[in-house]
C-alpha cells in the first residue's frame, strides 16, 4: 500500500498570516447560526472578534471584554461532508500573492482551528484542518468555479499528493507545514468553494499518485508555456523521474536548440496555446488571485535601472550600468536557469554577474515578479545603447509538472483526470491511501 513521504498526518497546518505581513490588528467574523469553540469564553451571540498585537501579547476584543493573551483558538468544523461555500470564520485582510506581481489582500473564510500568537511582534495566524478539506478548498483555490469536472479532480489529486509528500519544508521553524499562498499552495479556505469542487474531493477521497510505491512530489504551474519542464531546471537535486521535459500537445516541432526559442514561440498546438481558448472565458477558469494577461505568450519592456534597482535590493551588487545580458544556460522549456549580467560598477571597472536560477532571474527581471524566465531579448545587439530591455517570452510559472491551462485544455477536449494526470506526471499511478496510512 503507498505510503506518505512527509505529512504522515490526517491534518494540516497552513500560515495564514505570516510574521513578514507584519499585521497588528484583525477583525474576524462569522454567521450567527455557525458554532464556534473558543480558548476563551465569550457571549454565545457574539459574531465579531478584533485582535491586536500590544507589547507582545495578543489583545482580544470580545464584545465588551478584552482579555491579554499569548495565544488564542477559535475553531468551527472542518469534516469534508460539512463544508460549504462562505461557511467559516471570515478573516479581514490576509495577503495574498506576496512578492509577485498580483499580490493584495483578501478576506477568506476559514473551517477549521485558527490558532493566533505573536512571532516577532507580528501577528501568526496557522489554521489546522483535515488534509481532505484543505486539498477540496486548495482545488478552487487555484482554478476557477467553472472549471472543469476533470481539471478540479486532477487538481485536487495534485494538491494532495504535494501536500502529503511536504517535501520543501520551508517553513517548519514557524511551526506549520505549508503557507497559504503561491510559496507552497493557494489556500483560501471556503471562500470560492463550490458543490463542483467538493464533489470532486469526496470522488477522489484518498486517491494519490505513487511512484515506486510513495506519494509524489506533485509540482505544477500556471502555464507551462508549450513545454514541461524538468525538475532540475528549477531545483538543486537529483533527477526526479516523473517531473521530467515533455511538450505539452499532441503534435510537436524538433527539439529546440539552445537559446533558440523560435520553434517554442511559433508553436500553437500546446494544450495550454491561447489558440484554444479563443471561445473560452479563461478568467472563469482559473483562480480569482491571478490578473488577466496573456499567459502563453507575452512581452514585456523594463528599464534597465530596475535591473540595477533590483541587483542592489536582492544581491547589494551596486552598478552604475548594465551593456550586456548573456544567456548560459537554459531548461528544454526555454526556462533560463544560468544567466550572465555584464556591466559597470560604481567604481568604473567593468565586471559581471551571475543569476544562477530562474527565480532570481524572475525577481531580478521585473518590478516585482517576471511571468517566467523563458524569454528573449529582442535588442540583445543594441542593448549597450538602449534604456530599455525588451523580452519576449513563454509561460507563467517555473513550468514543472502539471500546466493548470494545458490540463484545462485537455480537459475541455474531453480527456479524464486520469488522462490528465497520466500526461503531465509519466509512469506514475493513481492508488487509493489506507485509512491506516498515516
Amino acid at each position: 500500500m503507498p505510503t506518505s513521504t512527509g505529512l504522515n498526518s490526517r491534518t494540516i497546518r497552513v500560515g495564514i498570516i505570516l510574521p513578514e505581513d507584519n499585521s497588528q490588528e484583525i477583525s474576524l467574523s462569522w454567521p450567527p447560526d455557525l458554532i464556534v469553540a473558543s480558548s476563551q469564553d465569550f457571549d454565545d451571540q457574539l459574531n465579531e472578534i478584533t485582535i491586536r498585537v500590544d507589547q507582545g501579547k495578543l489583545s482580544v476584543s470580545l464584545g465588551e471584554l478584552t482579555v491579554f493573551v499569548d495565544h488564542f483558538l477559535l475553531a468551527s468544523g472542518d469534516h469534508l461532508s460539512g463544508l460549504s461555500a462562505e461557511r467559516g470564520v471570515k478573516i479581514d485582510s490576509v495577503v495574498a500573492g506576496r512578492g509577485f506581481h498580483w499580490e493584495k489582500k483578501i478576506q477568506p473564510i476559514l473551517p477549521g482551528r485558527l490558532l493566533f500568537s505573536v512571532e516577532n511582534n507580528s501577528l501568526l495566524l496557522i489554521n489546522e484542518l483535515s488534509v481532505e478539506a484543505y486539498v477540496a478548498c486548495v482545488a478552487t483555490s487555484e482554478m476557477g468555479a467553472s472549471a472543469p469536472d476533470a481539471l478540479l479532480a486532477a487538481q485536487t489529486i495534485v494538491a494532495r499528493c504535494w501536500a502529503l509528500a511536504s517535501v520543501e519544508r520551508k517553513h517548519v521553524a514557524l511551526n506549520f507545514d505549508v503557507c497559504n499562498d503561491d510559496c507552497c499552495q493557494r489556500y483560501q479556505g471556503t471562500t470560492y468553494l463550490t458543490d463542483y469542487a467538493l464533489a470532486s474531493a469526496v470522488a477522489t477521497q484518498n486517491e494519490v499518485l505513487v511512484y515506486n510505491n510513495k506519494v509524489i512530489d506533485a509540482r505544477y504551474s500556471k502555464c507551462c508555456g508549450g513545454i514541461v519542464e524538468d525538475y532540475t531546471t528549477v531545483w538543486q537535486g537529483k533527477k526526479v523521474p516523473y517531473l521530467i521535459p515533455l511538450w505539452d500537445g499532441p503534435n510537436h516541432p524538433e527539439e529546440m536548440a539552445f537559446d533558440d526559442l523560435k520553434p517554442l514561440l511559433a508553436y500553437s498546438e500546446a494544450y495550454c496555446s491561447s489558440a484554444r481558448f479563443k471561445e473560452v472565458d479563461l478568467l472563469a477558469m482559473l483562480g480569482k488571485v491571478d490578473v488577466t494577461g496573456s499567459y502563453y505568450r507575452w512581452k514585456h519592456a523594463l528599464k534597465k535601472q530596475v535591473i540595477l534597482d533590483n541587483l542592489k535590493k536582492h544581491f547589494k551588487v551596486l552598478w552604475s550600468e548594465i551593456f550586456e545580458i548573456i544567456v548560459l544556460k537554459r531548461g528544454a522549456s526555454g526556462r533560463i536557469s544560468h544567466l550572465r549580467l555584464a556591466g559597470v560598477n560604481q567604481e568604473s571597472d567593468q565586471v559581471t554577474f551571475d543569476l544562477k536560477n530562474e527565480y532570481d532571474i524572475r525577481r531580478t527581471f521585473n518590478e516585482s515578479f517576471l511571468y517566467s524566465s523563458a524569454f528573449i531579448i529582442e535588442n540583445a545587439t543594441t542593448l549597450e545603447d538602449d534604456t530599455t530591455v525588451y523580452l519576449s517570452g513563454a509561460g507563467w510559472g517555473h513550468g514543472v509538472g502539471l500546466c493548470q491551462i494545458g490540463a484545462l485544455g485537455m480537459a475541455l477536449e474531453g480527456s479524464s483526470y486520469s488522462e490528465i494526470l497520466s500526461h503531465y506526471y509519466p509512469d506514475t499511478a493513481l492508488m487509493k491511501l489506507a485509512e491506516d496510512t498515516f
